[in-house]
This record gives structure tokens, C-alpha cells and sequence, in this order.
């Protein structure tokens, strides 16, 4: 009896923090949720379980949600109307005495402060709390606010008690940025590539940002719309790290690998830095990007470029030039974050430990005496990461400028991981945000039959909000491109995460569920203000409810070619993709339509003992044949092959006239926005990552066999853009014009008032 207790308190609590007691995965199989697994996650967010008595005193302050405190953390108002802030009032009985009076101090994002006092209303409902009652009230605010946050300090008196607490009010829009460039039925097709695999006489072995700006002006001269890239966070800094850019260090700051360092203006007073850049030609050569080499070529060109700016402009605390004042800005406008990450990355240098959970305990937490020590004695080496940061922000700004300068309706397209790795900056900054002992996932479906884990810690869901989700919007002002597009890498994880406990498959874990409203205010307020088209990754298990809150708040879809089918497993027809979405054949995940074709992912999977039961293998390659008939009747009923159409033949590449005519399938669809990546241009086989794999495949590595110099002068990228043209829809008029339009209407962030 007292087992069955346990397990149903342990059930209980689990459920009141936003553990799911059951999923049900693509095949439509229910997984419950098992005691194990809601102690593990439990135990990952840091609350008691398993004594008794504090188990129970946890439970109980849980089931009063709201009830259980003056103020929330965390409060939305759509503007338009004056916002009114709930509040639940204490008092020992259940009368809410008179008079009730109540102090209030706002401070808007400019350090504005406003107070005022005003007397209590009524109460629209009274509950029995621990002690007393609590009242719920709603307080009027005065005036109508402008988007933004706002800190808001609230004071009671009442019946000779005084009670105070504090909120973050939320003043969202309804609706995220809808650029003009789509307006009235216009659509625009853009290239998707991975900015590390380019090729190009200049580059030092990794495609950098002086090839984004190069891309940028190849794409518009063709009539593109966007230039999209994969993620561009940073890694850990060691020459071994793992390239994933969807395991990243942290997702506040960019990768220094792709600096154009021979665009750096220290470069030309750098004798040395010249010398090393001689050696570059030998990192171009090979398959696949040698991450290594190219990390210490790229580093010591980086400390040399640093030595030659504080000989010349001096250090942040006393600099001698416009240029050393600008550093000096960029840091004190960064402030701690940029600070804690110099210090992150000096000390990573310093221990030759990248994980930081290996570090002595002195130097775990960026606040302990022993790391404020050590930043004060290496200062340059902790400026030297933040001058990598400073160049990185400054090129991509470029890269933006030259969007805009060469007619690109998009300023960029840039992706967005869903997490940060557990060892990395992300979590030693911000370590009470993490859950430690679990990772997160996606469960078993028809792509991953074994079901996925990432690896990486998810963000605990109620410190997160505790927190005004600083971390959350910082993330997206450090990716979200102004005038551009961002793409939320598996953007259900607004909704829900399926947590794995460490050492679990996939399948043993749970859905958790986050506070999505909230969290989709603060994405269509930053959508707004930086006037950022967004995109949602929906792929995978997706519950309905998601793609209708994110369609009713303006976010782009992401559907996939082999994806769309109907029941019987045909490809959808072209006038069945939503308008509101992003039409792709394919994603870095997925094989390219040649490597599809000639099943190379059925045959990695096979090689690299991915499958669980080999009859599953059998049933995916006849599955496969059977998709490569259906592919070619899709394009034929729809004109896009001639005659009989080529044959399914597997041994062979998949034809141009397949190739070609997939994307122009695309194109006949009202999906607002077509993506074209660079791979499918040129037919290239193979993908560059294999979820699931880490030593097995080359992920992150594969370079285009192109350089951009003869990706200029290729035929195929002029023939795929002649195509795609016709399909445009209404011509922009004025675009440039509207857009700074809109920038001067984004202003300052201030808000008046009158008696």
C-alpha cells in the first residue's frame, strides 16, 4: 500500500511539473510513462521525490499553481488595451479587508520607472492556501504600453500585512513579422548550403564569411530570394572539437572558424599573420574539411591579428583609436555574458579541458572567487576570444549589408540548434537552467526506428520562466538576423521534449511540457522588432496542436518532399502544401535526392548496423523502389517528365530530368518560400549527416566538389534559377524602400504617459 502510494505521489508531482504519464509515437504506440523515468526526470530537475515529507510539501505548493504566490514570474498582455497584472493576495481569513492598497513600480527597457499607488479591487475569486486564503485580483495598469518587457515591482498592504513580489510583463504582438516582400501572393526561391563545406581560392580550408558575401551576390545576380547557412554557433574551442553545429559550446556567440581573417584590417600590419595565410592553399585539398589543422592555422593567425590590435589601438580600458573604442563599446555593450565567455574559453586554453564538468570545483561556477582571480590575471588571453567574437559580429553584419546592397529581399537565413552541448559554455553559464542526468530525443519512428538522442541537456522548464526567459531571448537577438529569416531547429520543443534519463533508450523516455505561451510571446515580440520572418522545423512527431499555434502566430512551416504523402503513400500534389511554409526537397538530416534515389542511406544504415531488426532493412528497400515509381508518376502528372519517363533504376544516378523536375514540382505549390540546397544542384550522393552516427560517417565534413569560382560559371545553378523564375509570382515594387520604412518605424523603446 505505502509502495502504491509512493509510486502514485511520485505519478502525481511528476505530472504537476509537466512530465507526460504517456506519448504515443508515429506508429501509434502508447509508451507510459514508467516510475523509473519520473524519478529520473524529477531527480533532473532538481526537486525532492523521494523523502517523504518534502515530497509531499512540494506536491502540495505544485497543486496551488498560481495560488501559491503573490506574483508570477512571468505575465503576457497583447497590446491594445490596458494590461492588467493578476495578483493573489494573502490574508489570515476569508475576508479580504479594507482598505486594500497597493504600490507599483514599472521599469520599462530604457530604465524609465514609473510608480503609482491605487486601491485594490474586488477580488474575482478566493481559495484556501497553507495559513490563510488568497485572494485574485486584477490591477489595472493605467496606460496603454508599447511592445516590450517591463520589470514590475508590486507592493499590498492589507489588514495591517504587507506582501511585495516581482513579474516580467510581456507586451507581445499577436503575430510574427510578415515581410512585405511575400505580400500579395508573391514567392521566392533561395539556396540552402553549409557555409563550411564552400570551396573557393580564398578561403584558408573552411568556407568563411567573405564566401557568404561572395554566395549572397552569386544568388541575387540569379534572381534568388535568401541565402540560407547552418547554424554558425560557437564550438568548443580545441582543434578536436566535434563540428556539429547542432551540438554547439554555446548559442550565443559564432564560431571563429569562419572569420575572413585576411578581411580582418590588422591583416595588412601582420607580417606574420601574411606568412601563415601562405600555408592555407594545403587545407583546400581532400574530400572533407581538416577541422584540425585548420583550427590551429586559423587560432594562431587569430593571436597574432590580436597582438598587432593592442599594439595599435590599445587594450578596451585605455584605448589610443576610433577602432580601440569601437572593441571597447562592443565589450560594455555585450556586458557579462561576453565577459563570462572570454573567461570560458581562456580557462578552457588554460586546463586543456573543454568539458568543463572535468574542471577543478573552484572553477565550475563563472561567479567563484578562483575564476575572477584568474580572468584578472590573464586578461589578454580572455580578450583574445572576445576580439574573435567582436570580427565575427562585425562580418556578418557585412554580410547583411551586402544582402541588402545587391537586392536580396532576406538579409540572411540563418538556423538555430535546439540546445548547447552539456559540457560547454551554455550550461556553465547558466547552470541552474539545465537538467543534469538526462539528454533529449525524439522517439522511434519511421526515419529512426531505434528512436534519436541528441545528447544534449534540455532547459528546465519552470526555471526557465523563473528566469523571465533571459536566456531564451538572448539566444534569439544572437541569431535572429535583422531583416532576415531564422529557422527553430525541431521548434515542437516550444511545446514539449521528450527527455531520455542517461544510460535509457529513447523509447523509456517522456514527454515534458513548457510554458509555450509565453515562450511564443517573446519569439513574435523579437520577431517583430527585427522584422525576422520565422520558421518552425516541424518534422518528426508532431502533436496537431502545435502546427496550429504556430500557423495561427504567423510561424513558417518546413515541409519536406518525402515527407508530404497522403494516406496511401503518394506524394502530395503541389497545391496541397500550405502558403505559409517553406517547400524543401530534402534537409541536412536526409539523404540528397541522388543519394534517395540510389537508396545510399538504406545502404549506410545496413553497413553501420543501424537497424534493430533486419527485416525492417528488407522492407525500407522495397519500400524505396516503390517510392522512385511513385516519385516519377508524381512529376509525370504534373508535365514535368517527358514520355515514358526514365526507370526506377537504383544503380544508376537519379536522372537530371528527375532532379530538375522535383524542384519544379515544388515550385508549382503556393508554399510562400522554396528551398534549393546547393547539393541538389549538382546531384551530389551524399548527405552530410547521418543522425544516429558519430565516428561511423563523415558528418559535418563533406565539402561541395565546386569551388565557388566554378559554381559561378556552372551551368546547372543558371538553368535551375531560369526555372524557378517563372514561378515568382507578383513582382517586390519598392522593397528597399518599405524596408527602411519599417526600420524607422521600430524606434527607440519608449512609452508616455499623462496624469
Amino acid at each position: 500500500m505505502a509502495d502504491n502510494q509512493t509510486a502514485a505521489e511520485i505519478a502525481a508531482l511528476g505530472r504537476l511539473c509537466g512530465i507526460a504519464p504517456e506519448y504515443c509515437d508515429n506508429f501509434g504506440r502508447r509508451h507510459l510513462t514508467s516510475p523509473e523515468t519520473f524519478q529520473a526526470l524529477l531527480t533532473a530537475m532538481g526537486l525532492p521525490w523521494e523523502e517523504p515529507k518534502l515530497r509531499r510539501e512540494e506536491l502540495a505548493r505544485r497543486r496551488l499553481g498560481p495560488w501559491g504566490r503573490f506574483l508570477e514570474p512571468v505575465q503576457v498582455w497583447a497590446p491594445g488595451s490596458p494590461p492588467k497584472l493578476k495578483v493573489y493576495c494573502f490574508t489570515p481569513s476569508s475576508d479580504l479587508p479594507s482598505p486594500l492598497r497597493l504600490s507599483v513600480a514599472l521599469t520599462a527597457e530604457s530604465g524609465q520607472k514609473i510608480t503609482w499607488q491605487s486601491k485594490g479591487p474586488a477580488p474575482l475569486g478566493s481559495r484556501p492556501v497553507p495559513g490563510g486564503f488568497r485572494h485574485h485580483l486584477e490591477v489595472r495598469l493605467p496606460w496603454d504600453l508599447p511592445l516590450g518587457y517591463y520589470e514590475v515591482e508590486l507592493t499590498g498592504e492589507v489588514g495591517g500585512g504587507e506582501e511585495s513580489g516581482r513579474t516580467r510583463l510581456l507586451v507581445a504582438p499577436e503575430h510574427t513579422y510578415s515581410p512585405e516582400c511575400l505580400a500579395a501572393g508573391r514567392r521566392l526561391w533561395g539556396f540552402n548550403l553549409p557555409l563550411y563545406a564552400l570551396r573557393s581560392a580564398h578561403n584558408w580550408g573552411i568556407g568563411d564569411f567573405g564566401d557568404l558575401r561572395r554566395v549572397m551576390e552569386w544568388a541575387a545576380s540569379l534572381g534568388a530570394g535568401f541565402v540560407g547557412v547552418n547554424p554558425l554557433h560557437a564550438p568548443a574551442a580545441a582543434a578536436a572539437a566535434d563540428p556539429c553545429p547542432y551540438a554547439p559550446s554555446s548559442r550565443l556567440f559564432y564560431n571563429f572558424l569562419y572569420l575572413d581573417l585576411e578581411a580582418v584590417p590588422e591583416m595588412e600590419h601582420c607580417p606574420e599573420g601574411q606568412a601563415l595565410a601562405a600555408g592555407r592553399a594545403a587545407l583546400r585539398q581532400g574530400p572533407l574539411v581538416p577541422y584540425e589543422p585548420v583550427f590551429r592555422l586559423k587560432r594562431g593567425a587569430l593571436e597574432l591579428l590580436f597582438r598587432v590590435f593592442q599594439t595599435r589601438h590599445g587594450l578596451p580600458n585605455a584605448p589610443q583609436t576610433s577602432r580601440g573604442r569601437e572593441f571597447a563599446a562592443f565589450l560594455q555593450a555585450q556586458g557579462d555574458s561576453l565577459k563570462n565567455f572570454g573567461e570560458f574559453c581562456a580557462l578552457a586554453d588554460h586546463l586543456q579541458e573543454w568539458d568543463w564538468r572535468r574542471w577543478p570545483r573552484e572553477y565550475q561556477r563563472p561567479a567563484n572567487a578562483a575564476v575572477i582571480d584568474f580572468a584578472r590575471e590573464h586578461q589578454g588571453e580572455t580578450l583574445l576570444h572576445q576580439y574573435g567574437q567582436w570580427l565575427a559580429a562585425a562580418q556578418l553584419q557585412e554580410a547583411g549589408d551586402t544582402a541588402r546592397g545587391c537586392g536580396l529581399p532576406f538579409s540572411l537565413y540563418q538556423d538555430l540548434a535546439l540546445g548547447a552541448e552539456a559540457g560547454g559554455f551554455d550550461t556553465w553559464a547558466f547552470p541552474d537552467l539545465f537538467a543534469r542526468g538526462v539528454t533529449i530525443g525524439a522517439p522511434p519512428d519511421a526515419f529512426s526506428p531505434q528512436g534519436q538522442d541528441w545528447g544534449i541537456p534540455p532547459l528546465i522548464p519552470q526555471a526557465l520562466r523563473e528566469s523571465g526567459y533571459r536566456l531564451f531571448l538572448d539566444t534569439l537577438r544572437a541569431n535572429g538576423p535583422m531583416g532576415g529569416m531564422l529557422r527553430l531547429d525541431h521548434v515542437m520543443g516550444l511545446f514539449r521534449l521528450l527527455w531520455i534519463p542517461a544510460g535509457a533508450e529513447p523509447a523509456a523516455g517522456s514527454y515534458v511540457y513548457y510554458p509555450a505561451r509565453e515562450l511564443l510571446a517573446v519569439l513574435a515580440l523579437e520577431s517583430v522588432r527585427r522584422r525576422l520572418l520565422i520558421i518552425g522545423e516541424d518534422l518528426g512527431t508532431v502533436a496537431p496542436r502545435v502546427r496550429r499555434e504556430l500557423g495561427r502566430l504567423g510561424v513558417f512551416s518546413y515541409r519536406v518532399f518525402y515527407f508530404e504523402r497522403d494516406a496511401a503513400g503518394n506524394f502530395l500534389a503541389p497545391e496541397y502544401y500550405p502558403v505559409q511554409a517553406v517547400a524543401a526537397v530534402t534537409t541536412h538530416d536526409l539523404p540528397t535526392l541522388t543519394g534517395f534515389w540510389q537508396g545510399r542511406d538504406l545502404t549506410f544504415r545496413r553497413e553501420a548496423n543501424l537497424y534493430p531488426d533486419p527485416r525492417l532493412a528488407a522492407a525500407d528497400a522495397s519500400q524505396r523502389q516503390l517510392d522512385r515509381l511513385r516519385l516519377i508518376e508524381a512529376l509525370k502528372s504534373r508535365g514535368l517528365l517527358a514520355g515514358a519517363g526514365p526507370a526506377a533504376d537504383p544503380a544508376a544516378p537519379c536522372p537530371p530530368e528527375v532532379r530538375q523536375g522535383v524542384v519544379e514540382y515544388l515550385a508549382q505549390s503556393p508554399a510562400a518560400l522554396l528551398e534549393v540546397r546547393l547539393e541538389e544542384v549538382f546531384g551530389l550522393s551524399e548527405q552530410q549527416n547521418f543522425p544516429g552516427t558519430v565516428r561511423e560517417h563523415p558528418n559535418w565534413r563533406r565539402r561541395i566538389p565546386l569551388t565557388l569560382e566554378e559554381i559561378a560559371q556552372a551551368p546547372e545553378p543558371k538553368s535551375l534559377a531560369e526555372q524557378l523564375n517563372k514561378y515568382r509570382g507578383n513582382e517586390e515594387t519598392g522593397e528597399k524602400g518599405k524596408r527602411l520604412k519599417d526600420q524607422e518605424t521600430i524606434g527607440a523603446i519608449f512609452f508616455t504617459f499623462s496624469g
